[in-house]
């Protein structure tokens, strides 16, 4: 039965990736025209890509596998010379259990280890993307917020640099406000021009202004020019700080949670972030459970009837996981309720099957 199932899973993984990868391209292949990107980067894209999208993958691929292998079975009349023999079908389908179960425990160390670190460098190597996008073109960028360390940015306005330096970028209208960690006086600084010469940012008509303890300005000081060196990266002009949940850990979400719980401020959407990181792997296990009986049900209709229909239980999981994801970042479901659903939904329609089937 695992050597039946072994194809049909690899075959499924590779497919799908591939089918996923060219949505991923496809959505920037007008970036990557623009501003001639190299085949490098576009490589970087697609490996670091491919462990998010192997997440979502495992779960379909287990569910054609096991219903391959319990439709071969079936068409073959190996099932009618097992269950004449006494064997329950629940010892029938074990190894697809026993499958399903590896396959979510796989799946999670990749959801908890790999993805959050290849997702960040999917991201940073997207903002490169960006960024070589932003100095291919001529236009102007304007009103730029972003966050690096304890400084804030705003920019009215950013030019290319007229000698042609793609890392000296022309500023307008800065704003840079410091709020030390260590307990030093914060401090708004203002500055009606300036140039980001590789990562030094030289500033022209400075006003520093020193907050005091009451609120109030308490020191203020003019210079002509001002030279801060906080090697702040090219694409921090395009970014924040803040980390998306997938370049998260699920214990880096559980923490994330309770510090925002403590505070009164408890956000949905981390919260289902979080039971997500764990129920959407287990989903593979749910199919497994689901597809053997669907399959076994369903094989007298026709060689692939059993196939089809995973496929369609495939289709209908996902749109039930979009459907509970929406509502539980919206708070219209509690987060646990929606993260698990899925999972429960089709170990209940396996189990009845399975039941309706023996």
């Amino acid at each position: 039965m695992l050597s039946e199932m072994v194809m049909p899973f690899i075959g499924s993984v590779l497919l799908i990736i591939v089918m996923l990868v060219g949505n991923t391209l496809y959505a920037l292949i007008q970036t990557i025209a623009k501003a001639n990107i190299g085949v490098g980067a576009i490589a970087k894209l697609v490996v670091f890509n491919v462990p998010t999208l192997l997440v979502l993958t495992l779960p379909a691929a287990m569910a054609l596998s096991a219903a391959w292998c319990v439709n071969r079975l079936a068409r073959d009349s190996e099932v009618t010379a097992i269950r004449m023999a006494g064997v329950p079908l629940r010892r029938l389908f074990a190894p697809v259990y026993v499958t399903g179960l590896i396959v979510s425990v796989t799946s999670f160390f990749i959801a908890d280890r790999v993805v959050p670190r290849a997702q960040h460098e999917f991201q940073q190597t997207q903002l490169q993307m960006a960024a070589y996008a932003f100095q291919a073109t001529p236009s102007i960028a304007e009103n730029k917020v972003f966050v690096f360390r304890d400084y804030a940015f705003s920019i009215q306005r950013i030019a290319h640099s007229p000698n042609g330096d793609l890392n000296k970028l022309s500023l307008e209208g800065v704003t840079i406000f410091h709020n030390s960690t260590m307990g030093a006086t914060p401090e708004l600084i203002t500055a009606g021009s300036g140039v980001y010469d590789h990562d030094v940012w030289k500033l022209g008509k400075v006003v520093v202004h020193t907050i005091g303890p009451d609120g109030f300005t308490a020191t203020e000081i003019a210079s002509d020019r001002f030279t801060l060196d906080l090697h702040v990266p090219l694409t921090g002009l395009a970014e924040s700080t803040f980390r998306q949940p997938d370049e998260l850990t699920m214990a880096q979400l559980g923490q994330q949670m309770r510090e925002l719980r403590v505070t009164h401020q408890e956000n949905a959407e981390v919260s289902y972030d979080y039971y997500s990181k764990l129920s959407l792997p287990f989903v593979c296990l749910a199919f497994a459970l689901c597809a053997p009986p669907l399959a076994m049900r369903f094989a007298r209709a026709g060689a692939y009837a059993g196939i089809f229909l995973s496929m369609v239980m495939v289709w209908v999981g996902w749109n039930t996981l979009l459907l509970t994801k929406y509502l539980g970042v919206a708070g219209k479901l509690d987060p646990f309720v929606a993260a698990w659903s899925p999972d429960v939904l089709f170990l209940g329609i396996g189990l009845w099957f399975l039941w309706r089937v023996e």
